[in-house]
């Protein structure tokens, strides 16, 4: 009995170590919904829940075709084998959604191969994310080949977005420096693909710093958008403007509507500042109709910025204030002047004032108006 006793404690001493030290257990979820198509294979969503923490990756159809049949109604089992180690699923499906418990067995020729790579004393949790993330000997060996060795959060990061050492080698390739684990993992987070480089460079723009890239595809200049102003006059323009155009607004259309309004060969400053004042074609339009034609950018803008409206010109117009000038129109706004004042005036019997009169009245006189009332 004493020798039965002491077995059971000695197994119970292992088990308890191979969990701890080889394998992890937990519940997972799945949902048809969430899928996706990734080199031509779908892939469906399992999450993953153990001692609180979250986890999940994708699953291959042909892994697990319950997963992605919706009219499936029954138990399931399947394994998914990674270079780090293998989980086992079991549970259930049905309407489209599964629900179980998975166990994971770490490999224990990933660790010491990963020794021998130079990423010693893996722990379990080294292990485990690794086995969620997909980071093979492979993987680490590619990088190793490309010229890098990321550290242990860097081989998570890396493979998170995508930033594998064909791309590392990829962008080698075309020549724009020395590239760090942190310069890969942001080009790839914002879309600084080798295409993009060799887009930009057959353009013109050579030896374009890492952060430039970024830069231009953070606001969306694309080689597409760089083709298109070119065509619109802005050929061979500093990567800056273009930049502005886009953190403003400054499309092809907006250029090419002002274009068919009359205004042509308008400067990259000017654009700007009219995107920046809402100086819209729609708003010159409405100051055609007005009788308000041809007019300077500059004037445009000023207008915008001191709210002369066709609403206000139509305002002045029906208290007997038609045809002025623009100067004077701003100048009405910015003292003020508008059709209250001069229904007030008039009803206080002053008739026939001035434009200039006006706006004297309106820096001098308020306060006696007011007084009257």
């Amino acid at each position: 009995m004493k020798h039965l006793f002491l077995a059971a404690c000695l197994l119970a001493v292992t088990v308890d170590a191979q969990t701890r030290t080889g394998t992890v257990t937990g519940t997972w979820q799945s949902d048809v919904r969430h899928d996706w198509t990734q080199d031509n294979e779908r892939l469906v969503s399992v999450q993953l829940e153990r001692d609180g923490s979250h986890n999940g990756f994708g699953i291959p159809e042909r892994a697990a075709p319950a997963l992605a049949d919706r009219r499936a109604d029954r138990p399931v089992h399947f394994t998914l084998q990674r270079d780090a180690g293998r989980f086992e699923f079991d549970g259930r499906v049905s309407n489209g959604r599964g629900a179980g418990e998975f166990l994971f067995v770490r490999n224990d020729d990933f660790v010491s191969g990963m020794a021998r790579l130079g990423y010693t004393r893996l722990s379990d949790d080294d292990v485990w994310r690794f086995a969620v993330h997909d980071v093979s000997r492979e993987y680490v060996s590619g990088y190793r080949a490309a010229g890098y060795t990321p550290s242990r959060d860097e081989l998570i990061t890396t493979r998170i977005h995508g930033a594998t050492p064909a791309f590392a080698q990829d962008v080698k390739q075309q020549g724009i420096g020395a590239a760090t684990i942190d310069d890969l993992v942001t080009m790839r987070i914002h879309g600084v693909t080798p295409e993009f480089i060799k887009e930009m460079r057959d353009l013109g723009y050579k030896d374009l710093s890492i952060d430039t890239l970024v830069t231009l595809r953070i606001h969306g200049v694309s080689a597409e958008f760089v083709k298109q102003m070119a065509s619109l006059g802005f050929r061979n323009e500093h990567l800056e403007q273009l930049v502005a155009f886009r953190i403003h607004g400054v499309s092809p259309e907006f250029i090419t509507s002002f274009g068919d309004l009359g205004y042509k060969n308008l400067t990259g400053e000017q654009l700007v500042a009219m995107r920046i004042h809402g100086v819209s074609p729609e708003f010159v339009k409405a100051l055609n109709d007005l009788g308000y034609k041809h007019v300077d950018i500059d004037d445009l803008v000023k207008m915008r910025i001191h709210g002369v409206s066709p609403e206000f010109i139509r305002e002045m117009r029906d208290v007997g204030y038609g045809h002025v000038k623009v100067d004077r129109l701003v100048e009405f706004r910015i003292h003020n002047v508008d059709a209250d004042l001069v229904r007030d005036l008039k009803a206080h019997g002053f008739t026939n004032m001035s434009e200039e009169d006006l706006v004297d009245f309106s820096i001098h006189g308020r306060r006696w108006l007011r007084k009257r009332e």
